[in-house]
């Protein structure tokens, strides 16, 4: 690869039915500050879901950046075009991970996700050599791009995501969790 990617889950959000609209919870904004670690990569551009809880977890932390360029590449990936109760999402998630290439009416598989995100990838690396590129998203499209370049990593290690969660693909496709833990 001729970049390195940080990708950024975001921080924690209020439950709505308004998917694309959910803001942070206020346990989400307190967290931000442990972001305060990003700039010391030196990153060179910033990439958002459009789904403002993604936009806001970059845009109201402390790393200091030019501007956020929203890119519907890092969409959430919808499960399905139904509802999914609580009740059934880890049962539904568990499925889809196990079935890469199944999806639910009206949903989106993990291949075609992970499509949907390789294609982002392949035109920065066209667009940008040698630079640092933060893209940030959801917890569900990044884990199936962390799996797509390293196999362990799989929906167990899935479910031990953090809000906000941090992971670095280097130029050598190696990944590996950057995100600081703390206490509180």
């Amino acid at each position: 690869m001729n970049n390195s990617y940080i990708l950024l889950r975001h921080a924690h959000s209020r439950f709505s039915s308004d998917d694309f609209n959910r803001t942070l919870s206020e346990k989400g904004f307190a967290s931000l500050k442990q972001l305060e670690f990003l700039n010391s990569f030196n990153i060179d551009y910033y990439f958002s879901s459009p789904y403002k809880r993604a936009f806001e977890t970059v845009n109201s932390s402390p790393v200091q950046f030019d501007k956020i360029v929203l890119d519907d590449s890092l969409r959430e990936r919808k499960l399905s075009s139904r509802f999914i109760e609580d009740s059934e999402f880890e049962e539904t998630i568990q499925y889809l991970w196990q079935n890469p290439d199944k999806s639910l009416i009206g949903g989106e598989s993990n291949q075609e996700a992970l499509m949907r995100i390789l294609d982002l990838l392949q035109d920065l690396e066209e667009r940008y050599s040698g630079k640092t590129i933060l893209l940030s998203s959801h917890g569900n499209l990044l884990g199936i791009l962390i799996n797509h370049f390293d196999s362990s990593f799989d929906y167990q290690k899935w479910e031990q995501m953090t809000f906000p969660d941090c992971f670095l693909i280097d130029k050598d496709e190696s990944v590996k969790k950057i995100m600081k833990v703390t206490s509180g």
